[in-house]
């Protein structure tokens, strides 16, 4: 199943470096990386909440990007399986904060479903 290989390779790393680049922008320019991403980055909250949310995503991206390098497919498959909670965290807390859910977190979460799904695929073919 070649097409899956490269299918998986490629969304996987393409979500990844996408990820990457959102929280670099985070990083650089605070107020442009909370857009479309919750709520504005006006309080001390808002911009806690924002630094928790972009750091923790440009870790989880650099450490998918080694394992999809290394290919090692066990762990990035445990990797995007766990993730998939993280999309449903952020729905839960900004309802809980009273801060519109924005379509961005629903499609994450989405799309993270699916690529788990191609990754556990992918692993079941992978050697141990």
């Amino acid at each position: 199943m070649p097409i899956l290989n490269i299918a998986t390779y490629s969304l996987t790393l393409l979500l990844l470096l996408a990820q990457a680049a959102l929280a670099l922008r985070g990083i650089f320019d605070p107020a442009a990386g909370a857009l479309g991403f919750g709520p504005a980055a006006d309080s001390k909250a808002a911009e806690f909440y924002h630094a928790v949310y972009r750091d923790r995503n440009l870790v989880i991206s650099a450490i998918g990007i080694l394992l999809l390098v290394f290919g090692m497919w066990r762990a990035l498959e445990i990797v995007f399986t766990v993730g998939i909670t993280l999309p449903l965290y952020d729905i839960i807390a900004l309802k809980m904060a009273g801060v519109p859910v924005l379509p961005v977190h629903y499609i994450t979460l989405v799309v993270l479903i699916v690529l788990a799904g191609l990754i556990i695929a992918r692993a079941i073919q992978a050697p141990v």
